[in-house]
């Protein structure tokens, strides 16, 4: 089964197949709206820790108490490990839960346990990646600043591919397709009736760099520009001038993720050369990068400036 079709299958009342795709010359999906399989995991997890700290319990005397370990309950409380039916009920007695609030809960744990379309990526990325995606697939709203890059969400598939290949040398081959398609299968989100809240601001080197040469980069800056036009309203896309200098961003690689749920905190995944990508969700650090993403915003072009630039390098393209 081709890994587009299996990302269709995986994504069930989430994705609508449609034919005659723009990017990859064969089938696309459209996203019906956010995939909240991650975000559940979280609220469960979040609604299981408030129980436990209201009744001024650790980690440690509950796992001894119903059996399932410290470590397990504080890694099901942050969403690393799933929590089983019956680990849930001995929690709930522990807690003394009302059969109401056990059956929210019963029926969060229940949506965690859903087959989603990133799974079929674990064995190609890593397990923070993953998590990522699926927190990503159940955003309400992102922003994003890529300093030299055209960010995944906004790539065509020769793009990604062009990107994938020169990436790392770590990339097997036969991976490169699943990679690019994984990517695409990444911007149903920016699609349906329920498209995420996207806002992304692009360094001046982003619009530049000729990732897999100038035809691949041309085709790049059109669909950029037609997205541009497209949807004001919950797509805005800004490049960084250069004569902007120094900022509270410059070099760059963040995205920024809110989700409409009150008990899932904001995240952070953060690109690094110097270290390892990962996600954040500590507030003090999240508070600070949505501060500075707002700078950077602000100090960008505008929409009108912004299509006039994609337009003049890509003319620029043709030289």
């Amino acid at each position: 089964m081709k890994y587009l079709d299996r990302v269709f299958a995986a994504g069930g009342r989430n994705l609508v197949k449609v034919s005659s795709g723009s990017h990859a010359g064969g089938s696309t999906l459209m996203a019906s709206g956010p995939i909240l399989t991650a975000v559940h995991a979280i609220e469960l997890g979040q609604r299981l820790r408030a129980h436990r700290t209201a009744l001024g319990l650790t980690t440690n005397a509950v796992g001894k108490a119903t059996g399932l370990g410290g470590n397990n309950v504080s890694t099901m409380e942050i969403a690393k490990r799933r929590l089983t039916s019956a680990g849930l009920t001995r929690l709930a007695e522990h807690y003394d839960l009302a059969p109401n609030e056990v059956a929210e809960l019963e029926s969060l744990r229940t949506q965690t346990e859903r087959h989603q379309w990133w799974n079929d990526y674990e064995s190609i990325f890593s397990d923070e990646f993953v998590r990522f995606l699926g927190l990503e697939a159940g955003a309400a709203s992102i922003r994003e600043y890529v300093a030299e890059t055209v960010p995944g969400l906004l790539q065509t598939a020769d793009y990604a591919r062009a990107m994938i290949r020169g990436g790392t040398t770590y990339i097997r081959p036969v991976d490169v397709g699943p990679r690019v398609e994984s990517r695409l299968a990444r911007q149903t989100r920016l699609e349906g009736p329920e498209p995420v809240d996207y806002a992304v601001v692009l360094g001046p080197a982003a619009i530049r760099m000729e990732v897999g040469g100038r035809a691949v980069l041309r085709r790049q800056l059109e669909h950029l520009a037609e997205l541009v036009e497209r949807d004001e309203e919950r797509l805005r896309i800004r490049v960084m001038p250069f004569s902007a200098g120094a900022h509270s961003m410059i070099g760059s690689a963040v995205s920024i993720l809110s989700f409409d749920s009150r008990w899932v905190p904001d995240h952070a995944w953060v690109d690094s050369i110097t270290s390892t990508a990962g996600l954040i969700d500590r507030r003090s650090t999240l508070l600070e990068l949505t501060a500075s993403f707002n700078e950077v915003l602000e100090q960008a072009m505008d929409r009108d400036a912004t299509l006039a630039t994609l337009h003049k390098v890509r003319t620029e393209m043709e030289i």
